[in-house]
């Protein structure tokens, strides 16, 4: 049976839930129904499972080192297939401020025809800003799809080119 801690913190674009294995955050969502119900959603996910306490101390760590540009490491615990894996480390190669094509992502897994795959694996992501999938956008440039919708991702796309262009600004 995994042990999941998970709790939950405001962002700067909603509240976000993060749960976490020994090993490392095994998911983080922003929340889209109410906290039971994404309590809830967690448990499918992960199968089976037992949740243990509630650290919301926690989730602020790990929304304070994203939002916040706090410095702490943090370990993830991916469960998913290799493939998935494969394009999920690529994905925490695109820098912070910038974005990839599935084309590009696609590309550089060697699978260039796999541009689907790609998209679903992306998909399929679930550690959300940690492996940054509202960073790939359509090969025209267009945002396309996103768990949390279109206007979210569209707006962590700018707010992270906002905050490269002010520490660029400053130093």
């Amino acid at each position: 049976m995994n042990t999941i801690e998970y709790g939950f913190s405001a962002s700067p674009f909603g509240e976000i839930i993060v749960a976490r294995t020994w090993k490392g955050i095994c998911d983080l969502q922003f929340l889209s129904h109410n906290r039971m119900e994404t309590i809830h959603e967690l448990a499918q996910r992960w199968g089976e499972y037992t949740p243990t306490t509630q650290s919301d101390k926690m989730a602020n760590l790990v929304e304070r080192v994203i939002f916040e540009g706090y410095d702490h490491e943090l370990t993830l615990d991916l469960q998913g297939t290799e493939f998935q894996k494969q394009i999920w480390h690529e994905l925490q190669r695109i820098p912070f401020g910038q974005t990839a094509s599935y084309q590009d992502i696609a590309n550089r897994v060697g699978n260039p025809r796999g541009v689907r795959a790609v998209a679903s694996a992306i998909a399929k992501n679930p550690i959300a800003m940690l492996i940054p999938c509202h960073r790939v956008v359509h090969s025209d440039g267009t945002t396309g799809e996103y768990h949390w919708g279109k206007d979210l991702k569209k707006s962590l796309i700018d707010w992270e080119a906002k905050a490269l262009e002010n520490e660029k600004m400053k130093g």
